[in-house]
């Protein structure tokens, strides 16, 4: 072989090298970048504040659920809470979260069913899109534990451009507030009322503190430190499937947890009509009903309230 062949032929083994040495550290590459994929953890807490598992809980007590989770090195971006009983799963929380290296620590409260057995499971996932699950199986007890409520009638809200009438609700107490009132009372304010057109409708509207667009009509809320997040059943209220009577006859918090289907929920509530009732949870965790009297249809006036809502 002359000189001049060899020197192809050394060329060609030299590209051939180099083009297997880049394969072989992209492929490196990617092994390292998989290995990197930090896991996401859940423990349920234990303990006398916490329901432990197998334990029987009355239709109506409360489920205690503490959540201690962490994303490993990656950010902790969702949660989900499910209720199973039997082949029926019903989603009782879904959220985004963000929780660093401190970590994820919450408790939370639901009411038990009438299922003879319920399964409990809380998911997490993290920015690297790992999930974990923990679990726990709670049963029917005896009897039912229904709780005690407050009613509070009469209550007047002003929408966004009555200047005259207080908007803003703590609907734990029963007080209402106006944007000089409410310093200092940001974090006990659940509820507001609007009005807007929507789909060339009018449309009579609560909504609450932590509700992306509500700045859009209470500007104030921009600035304020706590913003709580209520979630209204808007499902129970389009459906009018709790009627005002049904409303007046609760003397307990039974119709109040069971009228509230957690999975059509929003943080906004349109066409609260006169007449309608509408289940919601506070950020707290309570359960309540709020019942319509006469809803205003324009952004001057003014919603009348009356509302049940857990002790």
């Amino acid at each position: 072989m002359d000189t001049k062949s060899l020197l192809k032929l050394r060329g060609f083994i030299l590209a051939l090298q180099f083009c297997l040495f880049s394969v072989s550290s992209f492929f490196l590459a990617s092994c390292s970048q998989e290995e990197e994929i930090n896991s996401a953890s859940v423990i349920l807490k234990s303990g006398s504040a916490y329901t432990a598992p197998g334990e029987e809980v009355s239709p109506g007590g409360k489920i205690n659920i503490g959540v201690l989770a962490s994303g490993s090195g990656s950010p902790l971006t969702y949660l989900r809470i499910e209720r199973i009983t039997g082949n029926d799963t019903t989603v009782q929380l879904d959220k985004g979260i963000y929780a660093g290296n401190e970590g994820f620590d919450a408790d939370f409260s639901f009411p038990k069913g009438q299922a003879a057995s319920e399964v409990w499971r809380v998911l997490v996932m993290n920015a690297d899109r790992d999930t974990a699950t923990a679990s726990i199986v709670v049963r029917k007890g005896a009897g039912t534990s229904y709780g005690p409520i407050r009613h509070y009638a009469d209550l007047v809200l002003g929408m966004q451009q009555n200047f005259t009438s207080p908007s803003y609700l703590d609907a734990d107490l029963g007080l209402v507030y106006d944007d000089v009132s409410v310093a200092g009372k940001e974090s006990t304010i659940d509820i507001v009322p609007y009005f807007y057109f929507t789909s060339g409708l009018p449309s009579p509207s609560l909504t609450c503190p932590g509700y992306t667009s509500v700045v859009g009509y209470y500007p104030l809320i921009n600035n304020w430190p706590e913003k709580n997040s209520t979630l209204f059943d808007y499902n129970t209220s389009d459906n009018d499937l709790i009627s005002p009577a049904a409303f007046d006859a609760a003397v307990n918090d039974s119709l109040l947890v069971t009228g509230y289907n957690p999975t059509k929920v929003s943080g906004n509530c349109k066409y609260a009509y006169s007449g309608k009732v509408i289940p919601f949870k506070t950020q707290q965790g309570k359960y309540g009903l709020l019942k319509i009297v006469l809803a205003d249809e324009h952004e001057q006036g003014t919603m009348l309230l009356e509302i049940k809502i857990q002790q």
